[in-house]
């Protein structure tokens, strides 16, 4: 089956949001409540570890409450709707807080957000799985949520750029009360996901066909893990696409370093290649559904990857203060940057049809929420394994670095993702699950479909 191109696109368009409202959080919010609002770096360091702890136990918790929600009540719409208001509202709590913000609003707030977003985007994916048993189809899905995202992304990163151009033709009332501050973003782009939130959310409620089965889940979370655990293909997609996420996780982590202590970058200029690298994303990711259209997906991942290794060890060769240079990198990069984005989920679908086949049951949500679940690990693992390795080499982001101590910086942002990308692509070689066997399954899925309802 083929979605018509307003079904696509009003599937898709909710990614938009979810993009705005995630990456602010990943990158502004530690500045933000630190410098200006007076939260000192450990009590931060402590919320977002204890919210994390809340999202892992919930992402698995509501996959296996959506697979278990009556087909009546649109198994999956009825979560995303209770998600709406609860990422929308906490999203402008977060911020635009009030001037002598707590502890406690902090926790909560972001709390609220974790969860908003879980509501949201674990049954989202489960119904991209669900909107097409076609292998090819699949990639188109989540390649174009993957432009909204990289849309969303796109937004957020020229924001900076936007706002200082109208400040500088006299659109004053947008100037920050002190300078450098952050807050005007942050309130237009929460604002902004917040109006998004509710307009897209409708509209996917509306257009999209929601998926029809002839059973709900019925096994308990316990058991339901333990059968997700014993679904090797799962588990082998589960690695590779965590150990690919390690990679530009660690790339990402260290971004801000690289590119202003060794390669000498301003604020505005390394904004400026962000941009550059978000839009070779959205350029890169249809390119990236018609290569999968004509190949096995394993393969083109990681042959992608190993590509993504080839211009990132260019890298090693850039000397101190050569930032012009480095957007040759963001276009190269860019172009593959979604390569996971599309591929993993599109992958997990087709291991999800593996499960349905064995169990006789949906439970897709609850495979997405598991990566999910895994994705945030990795971003633990990243930011935990480079910030530890540039500490060990000498380097320190407090003070003026000596070479040695930039040299270490950048074989750092370098050699470990090449490391984690190399790992990926050995694990997802020989993924069992191709097109061909895939077919097979659709077909026995629906030949036993056809022998229950009889």
């Amino acid at each position: 089956m083929r979605l018509k191109t307003r079904e696509l696109i009003a599937f898709a368009l909710i990614s938009i949001p979810l993009a705005m409202g995630g990456l602010p959080l990943s990158i502004y919010l530690i500045p933000y409540y630190t410098s200006e609002l007076g939260i000192s770096l450990a009590s931060i360091g402590i919320i977002i570890l204890l919210t994390r702890v809340t999202d892992v136990i919930t992402d698995p918790l509501i996959g296996t409450l959506s697979d278990a929600t009556p087909d009546r009540f649109g198994r999956r719409g009825i979560w995303i709707i209770f998600g709406l208001p609860v990422m929308g509202f906490s999203t402008i709590a977060v911020f635009n807080p009030p001037e002598q913000v707590s502890h406690l609003y902090l926790f909560v707030s972001v709390a609220l957000l974790y969860l908003g977003w879980t509501l949201i985007s674990i049954p989202l994916s489960a119904w991209a799985a669900e909107l097409s048993p076609d292998y090819h189809e699949r990639s188109r899905i989540t390649g174009a949520r993957s432009v909204a995202m990289s849309t969303g992304l796109l937004v957020v990163m020229s924001m900076p750029l936007v706002l200082n151009y109208l400040v500088g033709q006299g659109f004053t009332s947008l100037a920050p009360a002190q300078t450098g501050s952050l807050q005007p973003m942050l309130r237009i782009v929460a604002w902004a996901a917040l109006g998004c939130l509710f307009v897209f959310g409708p509209l996917l409620l509306f257009v999209v066909p929601h998926a029809k089965f002839s059973k709900k889940s019925s096994i308990n979370l316990r058991e339901a893990l333990i059968l997700v655990w014993n679904n090797k293909p799962f588990m082998r997609l589960l690695a590779a696409g965590v150990t690919n996420h390690v990679g530009w996780y660690c790339i990402s982590t260290l971004y801000v370093f690289f590119l202003s202590r060794y390669l000498g970058a301003t604020t505005q200029e390394w904004s400026a290649l962000l941009v550059v690298y978000f839009l070779c994303g959205m350029i890169g990711t249809p390119l990236i559904v018609r290569l999968a259209s004509k190949v096995n997906k394993h393969k083109l991942m990681a042959s992608l990857s190993l590509y993504m290794i080839a211009v990132f060890c260019t890298v090693l060769l850039m000397a101190p203060g050569q930032w012009k240079y480095y957007i040759f990198i963001q276009i190269f990069c860019g172009l593959v940057a979604n390569v996971g984005n599309v591929l993993v989920p599109s992958m997990a679908a087709d291991v999800i049809d593996l499960d349905t086949l064995d169990s006789g049951q949906q439970r897709g949500t609850l495979f997405m929420a598991l990566w999910g679940t895994a994705d945030k690990i990795a971003l633990a693992v990243a930011a935990g394994v480079t910030l530890s390795f540039l500490q060990f080499l000498g380097f320190d982001p407090s003070t003026e670095n000596d070479l040695q101590g930039l040299k270490a910086l950048q074989y750092t942002y370098t050699l470990i993702p090449i490391f984690f990308l190399s790992w990926s692509a050995w694990i997802i070689w020989n993924f069992p699950i191709t097109k061909e066997y895939q077919e097979e399954l659709r077909a026995r899925i629906s030949s036993e479909q056809l022998r229950v309802e009889s």
